[in-house]
C-alpha cells in the first residue's frame, strides 16, 4: 500500500517541480544574483525572464512559473536587490547586497537585468 501511495504522489507531482533549479551569476558590479529555473522543455521553445515587483523575491513566481510551463514556455524567477519574502522564500540577493553594503533600492537593481542580458540574452542558461 505505501508503494502505490509513493507511485501516485510521483504521478501527481509537475514537472516543473522536479525541474526546478537554484543558479547564481554576478551583476554588473559582482553582487551575486540568485535566480530559480524553470525548464522542462528544450532551447527551441520560448524562454520568459521573471523579475518581481518592489519588496518581493522569486518566490512571487512559485505559482507562476508551473503554470507558464504547461502552456510552453521555459522561465527564470530573479531574485533583485531590492526584496525580502514573499511565499516562503527570502530573496537572497537582497540579503547578499545588505550584507555587502550594496545600494539596494528597486532603480538600483537595474544591473541585475543588464548584466543578464548581457551575458545570456541569446542563450538562456538550460540546465545540462
Amino acid at each position: 500500500m505505501n508503494h502505490l501511495i509513493f507511485y501516485l504522489l510521483l504521478i501527481l507531482i509537475p514537472v516543473s517541480i522536479i525541474s526546478a533549479g537554484t543558479i547564481t551569476f554576478p551583476s554588473q558590479d559582482g553582487l551575486p544574483i540568485t535566480a530559480d529555473l524553470y525548464i522542462v522543455h528544450g532551447k527551441e521553445e520560448p524562454f520568459i525572464l521573471l523579475f518581481h515587483q518592489a519588496g518581493f523575491s522569486r518566490g512571487e513566481y512559485l505559482n507562476i512559473a508551473p503554470i507558464l510551463n504547461e502552456l510552453g514556455f521555459n522561465a527564470m524567477a530573479i531574485d533583485q536587490r531590492s526584496g525580502k519574502e514573499v511565499n516562503g522564500i527570502v530573496n537572497e540577493t537582497a540579503r547578499k547586497a545588505a550584507e555587502k553594503n550594496i545600494r539596494d533600492t528597486y532603480l538600483d537593481a537595474l544591473p541585475d537585468l543588464q548584466s543578464y542580458q548581457a551575458k545570456h540574452l541569446t542563450a538562456p542558461p538550460y540546465a545540462n
